[in-house]
């Protein structure tokens, strides 16, 4: 017979290493961010800078499937295309939305995302979204008002294209979400990235053919930079994330990504000395509320984790 409270202590155990796991991908989405935002700041170009950075960690995603996964991986389906896809639009949109607005602005428009993820959800389960959810949606249309400024700005000021991107980035990132727990059974993280990164690298050799060589990102100032952007932006944290959905549901760990904004504002405080207005914190504060208590209110399995064990 099985041991109860055993199998109760490892459940508990993997569900603690998952949550590690996103915790440590928020630090390092956010130490990338203002990494990025400083380089954009020198004059570099986010496009550039996505294509170089995918290119790193594809190389160092083949690496440890050398290690990881005896150097072989299962052929590539369709899914595992469209997520490379859509990992090219989200982290070129990322750099260009970090580019164009404050990292913790930017940022937090990204972590509307999750609200997205539930959105989909109740589609997919063909029910129409609670009054619980359409009050969350409200506040975070609110918190998204306050942190662009829109009210304390003249209309004529405001980015609306960093606006307009930051929005976009949620898009893509909630359609990486919903599109990795569907593959998050496979038991293949390292093969999976592996797949989806040479995906979006040959995209954006493709791109950088018709742009030329990207000399400015090769400079002993700039690459050093670079890597950390390839290997703490995406190597590290798509990775962890990954692996963290496999042992922690994909709604649950929004509510601990949704953390990241308040580190890369406090990262960008000590680096850069950025400062938010009271307007702007209490706009972040509305979304991540609005987030957290609508994946709190969310506890139910994965219709597509429930159609993988099936």
């Amino acid at each position: 017979m099985l041991d109860v409270p055993a199998v109760r202590s490892t459940r508990l155990s993997s569900s603690s290493l998952g949550l590690i796991a996103i915790l440590l991908t928020v630090l390092c989405w956010a130490v990338a961010a203002n990494v990025a935002h400083d380089l954009f700041m020198a004059g570099i170009n986010p496009l550039e800078l996505a294509g170089t950075s995918a290119m790193i960690a594809t190389l160092g995603f083949a690496i440890l499937n050398s290690f990881w996964g005896g150097g072989q991986t299962r052929p590539m389906n369709l899914k595992q295309f469209a997520l490379g896809l859509v990992l090219v639009f989200l982290v070129g949109a990322d750099y260009i939305a970090i580019q164009q607005l404050p990292v913790a602005i930017a940022i937090v428009l990204l972590f509307t995302s999750p609200i997205l993820v539930v959105l989909w959800t109740a589609f997919a389960a063909r029910r129409i979204p609670s009054r619980f959810v359409l009050i969350a949606l409200t506040l975070s249309i609110l918190g998204v008002v306050l942190v662009s400024k829109l009210l304390e700005s003249n209309l004529a000021q405001v980015n609306w294209f960093g606006i307009g991107i930051g929005l976009t980035t949620a898009v893509f990132f909630a359609a990486y979400i919903i599109l990795s727990e569907q593959m998050a059974g496979t038991g293949e993280p390292v093969g999976i990235l592996l797949k989806t990164y040479a995906v979006a690298s040959l995209f954006w050799l493709a791109y950088q053919l018709t742009q030329g060589l990207p000399t400015a990102l090769l400079t002993p100032e700039h690459f050093p930079k670079v890597l950390v952007v390839g290997i703490v932006g995406n190597l590290l944290p798509y990775l962890l994330f990954l692996w963290s959905i496999q042992r922690v549901h994909a709604e649950r760990a929004a509510i601990v990504a949704t953390l990241e904004p308040f580190v890369a504002a406090i990262l960008a405080w000590l680096w850069f000395g950025q400062t938010l207005t009271l307007l702007q914190i209490a706009g972040g504060i509305l979304i991540i509320v609005a987030v957290t208590a609508m994946q709190l209110k969310v506890p139910q399995p994965s219709p597509y984790q429930h159609s993988e064990q099936r």
